[in-house]
């Protein structure tokens, strides 16, 4: 008799259920997307749109490494994609006023998407709430997130309904800015695949 199956070591399945809801009218299959994120603000903010928005997304956040974060990012998702255990995987991490072009391209080669702010994921935070962004430093943007939102605490208590009411407004702005700008954000390119802010 084969021994019983646990949930700690059952297969994963996946649902193949259709869902017909989708901002901007639009009908689509829901996608199983991955979302490797660089820090616990990203992690939090994606896990909160999964758990408000029924969203078939599933935020991961890797071990912190020695190395650039990001480079650990980008590799997992590409060896996470290579699985082919999601329809999409999605790197998202800070340029921290870089040239991470090689990064992305790297990402790209391996099927992965990469959402990129510069200089740090709280540019698209700040586009929530106001048209644009002042800030050139990590240390700057945050300060001036703060000024917007002061109940905002950055990491793991980052909550997503700070958010939400500003999300369609913070793809439309995000667009206007150039890629690999500072300031700027690419996390708008991965809404668009939920559906959001088309």
């Amino acid at each position: 008799m084969a021994p019983r199956r646990t949930a700690a070591n059952r297969p994963t399945t996946f649902s193949h259920r259709t869902s017909l809801r989708r901002r901007g009218g639009h009908q689509t299959q829901r996608r199983r997307i991955l979302v490797v994120c660089e820090g616990d603000t990203e992690h939090a903010y994606f896990t909160g749109l999964r758990e408000s928005d029924k969203q078939e997304i599933h935020p991961f956040l890797p071990e912190k490494s020695k190395r650039p974060q990001r480079r650990k990012v980008v590799e997992h998702a590409v060896k996470a994609k290579s699985r082919a255990e999601y329809s999409q995987v999605w790197a998202v991490f800070d340029a921290d006023g870089e040239d991470v072009r090689p990064l992305c391209a790297q990402a790209e080669a391996g099927g992965v998407g990469p959402a990129v702010s510069n200089p740090t994921f709280e540019v698209w935070l700040l586009l929530h709430h106001q048209d644009g962004v002042s800030g050139r430093s990590a240390q700057a943007v945050g300060r001036e997130l703060k000024k917007a939102v002061p109940h905002w605490r950055k990491g793991k208590w980052t909550r997503f309904d700070h958010f939400s009411p500003g999300l369609e407004k913070a793809c439309a702005k995000a667009k206007e800015y150039p890629p690999y700008g500072n300031p700027s954000s690419t996390v708008w390119k991965l809404m668009r695949e939920l559906g959001i802010g088309e």
